[in-house]
């Protein structure tokens, strides 16, 4: 609190510190014992939960820094207000909002920024990885949006670049943004580049997944092979042997 970090003398204070953090909107008392602790309500699990309590208070240096309202407890908002997770939040939420398109784009980069690294890597507990889930989800979002800016404004590097991030973050999250980074990549790198990417796709769905691609996906691959221009933005793909990818930016294959 006000610059100064917590000092967690304990494990399970940092837990609850955490969880209350992935839910801003607060938790009962039963449900923090269920999700933490796996008890039930007795004599011992409610004394373990009011000092687990009192412990967070004590490491935030703030006998507000949790309160209790109506049978939920929540931190406060000058605790959420200072932590990153609010700041992300907070940052798409103004990026959500902005209709001018170099200050959207802007804004979800400032979104990606901040959810760059992973969500609680440490904590191994379901309802961690439930947050985890949600923050990958946003990442995911934050780069398709920037994906799309980046289309409008004929920038095929990065758009094909925050999509390999997208992939990269979640390779599972649709088939829709394979078959985008297939068109991105006729354009960026040529029509080899496109397949060599369609051919890993395969390969994931064959070897994880035990499935196989859409016949829209099929059908977009073999458009390629045959040289046909596939992005809406383009009239022709460029030659393989353009490399338009800008300093810095990978817009090469995703998948192992």
């Amino acid at each position: 609190m006000n610059g100064v970090p917590a000092r967690w003398n304990s494990a399970s204070a940092q837990e609850l510190f955490f969880y209350l953090l992935s839910h801003p909107q607060g938790r009962s008392r039963d449900e923090i014992l269920e999700d933490l602790w796996q008890l039930g309500r007795d004599a011992a699990s409610v004394n373990r939960f009011r000092v687990t309590v009192h412990r967070v208070r004590t490491a935030l240096g703030w006998s507000g820094a949790l309160v209790e309202e109506y049978g939920r407890y929540r931190l406060a908002p000058e605790v959420l207000d200072a932590s990153d997770v609010q700041a992300l939040y907070a940052a798409l939420q103004q990026a959500e909002a902005t209709l001018e398109p170099r200050a959207r784009l802007e804004g979800f980069r400032q979104v990606l920024h901040l959810s760059e690294a992973d969500y609680l890597p440490g904590v191994r507990a379901e309802w961690a990885e439930a947050a985890r889930e949600e923050h990958r989800a946003l990442y995911v979002r934050a780069c398709v949006e920037v994906s799309l800016a980046y289309c409008e404004e004929h920038n095929c590097a990065e758009a094909a670049a925050a999509l390999v991030r997208a992939l990269k973050r979640d390779p599972y999250v649709g088939e829709n943004l394979h078959q985008r980074l297939m068109a991105c990549l006729t354009v960026v790198e040529g029509k080899y580049a496109a397949i060599e990417h369609y051919r890993r796709f395969l390969r994931f769905l064959r070897e994880d997944l035990e499935d196989c691609p859409m016949p829209e996906t099929v059908e977009l691959a073999e458009r390629i092979k045959c040289g046909e221009g596939v992005c809406p933005r383009a009239l022709q793909p460029r030659p393989d042997a353009a490399c338009l990818l800008v300093p810095g930016s990978q817009a090469r294959g995703v998948l192992p």
